[in-house]
């Protein structure tokens, strides 16, 4: 549902905003508009004398669609809408009704509010404790609800059963082969409790705090992950609630579920990217290994396919997003150097020039295909900076 406003001047006859309402719902009949919502996405220009009407409804942060037509001085009014709009720094687009290309755009953002509005009331489950080490990625949670309408509910892994009162899955045993059967059952195991924690929550997507359980329990979450990612849950490692809400995020842009991955190496346009719970629907070829750091359990060995990428991280107050397009140079088999799966990739100079001087964390993530544009666009339906 968009919400929407028909703006008119003072006192306008009803019969301006039928037929105005009649020419949205024939242009746009795909989509379904609520006009008394309080946070509209579109102004409607319908003539002119309707400058105040639409600016005392509008508000910073937000971002707003001006739409104007050949009648009634709807552009004199909606030109003047948007130079208020600059000068007060409240982000928005001017669309022409008649304009084919204008209505292919704005379909294309009203499917995007709708995706990202889909985000509303999901719930991501923590697993544990964020990693101590991932000082810079501490999501605010109030700004995680307020923009996204997600919320966070932590689980201590004394609250989960045991791993081992779970029976193995076939399936996953059969996808997953390794010359160490038992490793696989184990970690077949976890990814049951792990729905069973999901299930009894109604968690949406889950971020698990890993090494206390390689740790204590010898047994690794990495594959199980991976599986979760393969099989349309998101999940992240290490707690990370800045990556697991990009994720979901992403997901809702793209419909992708993206590989969450570690920065090795940035060297002038050149940047190295690793993690063991790549996603293996997002490779050409895979096996199972074991984790990298621990050299125990099971993990995700592969190749990522194709050769163009998209990377995306946002920061922890989601106010600035990176976002750069890629051409993976190498996919590189290097069980000694870093996690299990690893590419190289050539980035524009400016764009590795930022996640040097100007890095906004670890954890990248990683989709395969060029989706910089519509994931820029959605930030900035969102108010999110992208760099």
């Amino acid at each position: 549902m968009i919400s929407a406003r028909l703006s008119a001047f003072k006192n306008a006859p009803e019969k301006i905003f039928s037929e105005g309402y009649t020419k949205l719902t024939r242009y746009f009949s795909e989509f379904g508009f609520d006009l008394k919502a309080s946070d509209p996405h579109l102004f409607f220009i319908l003539s002119g004398g309707s400058e105040l009407f639409a600016i005392e409804q509008m508000s910073e942060g937000n971002f707003y669609l001006l739409l104007a037509s050949g009648e009634n001085n709807s552009w004199a009014a909606a030109t003047e809408i948007k130079a208020w709009m600059d000068e007060h720094r409240i982000d928005g687009m001017l669309f022409d009704l008649e304009n084919y290309n204008d209505l292919a755009k704005i379909k294309n953002i009203f499917t995007l509010i709708e995706a990202l509005a889909g985000l509303q009331g999901k719930s991501i489950g923590l697993i544990g404790e964020p990693s101590e080490w991932l000082v810079a990625s501490d999501v605010d949670i109030k700004a995680l609800k307020a923009r996204f309408g997600l919320s966070i509910q932590k689980v201590q892994w004394t609250d989960i059963p045991d791993y081992k009162i779970f029976e193995p899955d076939l399936r996953f045993t059969a996808k997953y082969p390794f010359h160490n059967k038992q490793s696989v059952s184990d970690a077949s195991k976890v990814k049951q409790a792990l729905q069973f924690i999901i299930h009894r929550n109604k968690f949406d997507a889950i971020t698990v705090e890993c090494f206390s359980l390689v740790q204590e329990k010898g047994v690794t979450a990495c594959l199980a992950l991976s599986d979760f990612n393969d099989q349309g849950t998101a999940a992240g490692c290490e707690g990370d609630l800045t990556s697991i809400s990009g994720m979901m995020f992403l997901e809702a842009v793209t419909g992708i579920i993206p590989w969450m991955a570690n920065l090795v190496k940035i060297s002038n346009d050149r940047v190295r990217f690793a993690h063991c719970t790549a996603p293996v629907s997002l490779l050409e070829q895979y096996k199972v290994d074991t984790h990298f750091e621990t050299g125990k359990g099971t993990a995700v060995a592969g190749k990522f396919s194709g050769e163009i990428i998209t990377v995306f991280r946002w920061n922890r107050l989601l106010t600035r997003a990176f976002v750069a397009k890629g051409k993976i140079t190498e996919k590189i088999q290097s069980p000694d150097q870093a996690c299990r799966t690893m590419i190289e990739a050539c980035l524009d100079s400016e764009k590795t020039s930022h996640l040097k001087n100007n890095p906004l964390g670890n954890h990248h993530l990683i989709l395969p295909g060029d989706h910089t544009e519509q994931i820029q666009l959605a930030c900035r339906l969102k108010g999110v900076l992208a760099e």
